[in-house]
């Protein structure tokens, strides 16, 4: 699937988590949870993708779809998950299991599965919190040490690579959930190519779920104690229907 498609699922999927919740989060106290939030699941959404070579998204601070607006954080994030993360786990990987680790068809390896995305997501938050750590003794950044925002933003950051693999899992070159221990594919019958016009679809009824949701929650008719069941059922819901409107599980009986 297209960059431009992963970033758009996957922040209306967050926004549409958030909803729910957007009276206890308009005040200035949560302002940094949430940019956090929103940053972390923006890089995550482009992550899994630094298997693709230098000309996917993450490596590039134009944003896709953009009209040329650029985002210089995404190439930082790119190029120092791609040295410090992926390629250290990769040749751990190449080791313990061999050459069997690597794509046969097209890329999608160990970024592009749920241990994959964890183990970079765990490295990636160890490094946030020893760079965090340092900053502490300088003065005035004590606060940084052990900071709960550095466990919001990886959080976000799984989230954003989750919902990366979940969307892939919808076109039809799919994602090996049980990688490296099995190569079997679970996908769908979307193109991604980008000219299939069910992402469209997709994110047309995220942005109207999470409005709708939104404007419920600011009339104060959904009660409080609805909030965290709706952040969680609502995305669930729609997702799986989702998966099963691009055709998933489809069948292909080759090795990728």
């Amino acid at each position: 699937m297209k960059g431009i498609f992963h970033i758009i699922l996957t922040m209306l999927t967050v926004l549409l988590i958030l909803a729910p919740q957007t009276n206890s989060l308009l005040t200035l106290e949560s302002l940094p949870a949430v940019l956090l939030l929103l940053l972390g699941a923006f890089i995550g959404s482009l992550t899994p993708d630094i298997d693709k070579g230098k000309d996917a998204a993450i490596y590039h601070s134009e944003i896709p779809g953009a009209g040329g607006k650029k985002f210089h954080l995404t190439p930082m994030f790119g190029y120092s998950i791609y040295y410090t993360c992926y390629k250290p786990l990769q040749l751990i990987f190449r080791i313990i299991f061999g050459k069997k680790i690597y794509a046969i068809h097209g890329h999608r390896e160990l970024p592009h599965s749920p241990i994959g995305i964890l183990l970079i997501s765990v490295l990636l938050t160890l490094y946030i919190w020893l760079i965090c750590f340092a900053l502490s003794f300088v003065p005035y950044l004590a606060f940084l040490n052990n900071n709960y925002l550095i466990y919001h933003f990886g959080a976000a950051f799984l989230l954003g690579c989750f919902l990366h693999l979940i969307e892939d899992t919808c076109d039809n070159s799919g994602i090996h959930y049980f990688y490296p221990f099995s190569f079997s594919r679970l996908r769908g019958t979307i193109k991604g190519d980008g000219t299939d016009i069910n992402p469209t679809v997709y994110a047309v009824i995220l942005l109207f779920a999470a409005v709708i949701i939104f404007s419920l929650t600011i009339l104060k008719f959904i009660p409080a104690q609805f909030a965290y069941p709706l952040s969680l059922l609502v995305p669930i819901v729609l997702w799986v229907i989702f998966l099963r409107a691009s055709g998933v599980p489809a069948k292909k009986a080759i090795r990728e």
